[in-house]
């Protein structure tokens, strides 16, 4: 038996793969120890797995309250993500963590299981003592934003992390892009047909399939007429209109609607008739129920509702969600509006045609069926297991080896760089 420290951040599409990730882990027999938020402390318990908080309840809502000016587009106000990250006190929780991940650390019995692009607690644990690590990654987005995330920690919150290095007696971090791909052990919480619909993950990335982390069940349903579902997910990093413009849409076209939202401050101000509003709702067993779903892209939300074969229709804004609205519109799965386009008549006349593809849910069957398996968290444990005693002090890449890590794409641009500049 190994002790499993499973560290991540953020809302239930990052938080919850991880609980079903450590329920998997624990069925195997090992120690599960996770390291998250507060806010989900029931769901970690529910689950049978210890949980080590890394703030509080109160102090995860007004984080996101926090965030959520920013975290649309980090670039346009730099400044301002540097002062979120020292207001809420995000380079002490740095070093909190990897004081934590020590504390756990047992050489030779310990692997941890970090979410990509938070994980650098763990990277940094790597390089202090070996720690073996496994980068997780939930969407693709966590690659193909790495250039600008990048740049963004460098440029704009590299004092802080410098002095978060140095104060564990590590050099300060210069290429940030190698440095969070520097872990052997990456996983894609996604399928091959998902990756190939848009930026492909680097070649080393093993891609593992989705995994379903809303597990929690309820009562079965029993509408007279199925509804649509209107959920935006858990956070509060999204476009303030995304409610108003789904439910008008759905009193456009005459259908009743559940709208699912945690924070009544996105609500309009009054909703349509035929609009009902709950804070949550257990979409294991919601979703198979509804005849659609209109959702912001997340990617917890479009896994379940491919798992559920339900007919998907995504206003997606900000973060990953236009990417993983390309991705399901090009593998003919689901459509999709960019904000600039968010208007009632076309949100509703999107709503309609997904309601009345009667071929849909036959023809995602073979994508559902993958979507639903339990094959993509037995692969993520089978990997972290692997790991098991392959401590081994973590070097950071030389130049040679992140030359070879480069796509196609991007040695081609870099190529084209250096002829510039040699013609200069």
């Amino acid at each position: 038996m190994a002790t499993m420290l499973l560290s991540t951040h953020g809302t239930n599409g990052d938080v919850l793969p991880f609980v079903r990730i450590g329920r998997e882990l624990a069925e195997r027999g090992h120690d599960v120890v996770v390291m998250t938020h507060s806010w989900f402390a029931d769901r970690i318990a529910a689950a049978g797995l210890r949980h080590v908080p890394i703030d509080t309840a109160e102090g995860y809502d007004r984080h996101l309250d926090d965030a959520r000016r920013y975290m649309l587009d980090p670039l346009k106000d730099p400044d301002g993500v540097l002062a979120l990250y020292r207001r809420n006190g995000l380079f002490e929780l740095l070093a909190d963590e990897v004081r934590m991940i020590e504390a756990h650390y047992r050489p030779g019995e310990t692997v941890v299981v970090a979410r990509h692009t938070s994980g650098v607690a763990a990277l940094m644990a790597a390089e202090l003592r070996g720690v073996p690590v496994a980068l997780v990654s939930v969407t693709p987005h966590q690659y193909v934003s790495l250039p600008v995330l990048g740049n963004l920690f460098r440029r704009v919150l590299g004092q802080g992390y410098d002095d978060v290095f140095k104060a564990f007696g590590l050099r300060p971090v210069r290429d940030w892009v190698a440095y969070l791909t520097s872990a052997k052990t990456q996983l894609a919480l996604w399928p091959e047909w998902f990756d190939a619909a848009g930026q492909p993950a680097p070649e080393h990335v093993v891609r593992c399939g989705f995994v379903l982390g809303d597990t929690a069940e309820g009562p079965a349903p029993d509408w007279a007429e199925p509804p649509v579902l209107i959920t935006g997910g858990t956070g509060q990093v999204l476009h303030q209109r995304f409610y108003d413009v789904a439910a008008r849409a759905c009193r456009r076209i005459g259908r009743r609607a559940l709208l699912v939202n945690r924070h009544p401050s996105f609500l309009p101000e009054s909703l349509p008739d035929g609009v009902e509003w709950v804070p949550s709702a257990p979409f294991a067993t919601v979703m198979p129920h509804v005849a659609a779903v209109v959702h912001h892209g997340g990617i917890g939300t479009l896994a379940r509702a491919l798992s559920s074969a339900t007919p998907q229709v995504l206003l997606a804004h900000g973060v990953d969600r236009p990417d993983n609205a390309e991705r399901l519109d090009r593998a003919g799965v689901a459509t999709w509006l960019p904000v600039s386009h968010w208007t009632e008549d076309r949100a509703a006349d999107h709503l309609s045609r997904a309601l009345e593809d009667g071929g849909y849910r036959e023809r995602i069957a073979p994508l559902a069926a993958d979507a639903a398996s339990e094959d993509s968290v037995r692969v993520v444990a089978e990997h972290v297991e692997a790991l098991i005693g392959a401590d081994a002090v973590m070097t950071r890449p030389d130049l040679r080896e992140r030359l070879a890590r480069l796509t196609p794409e991007q040695r081609t641009r870099l190529a084209a760089m250096a002829r510039a500049r040699r013609s200069v």
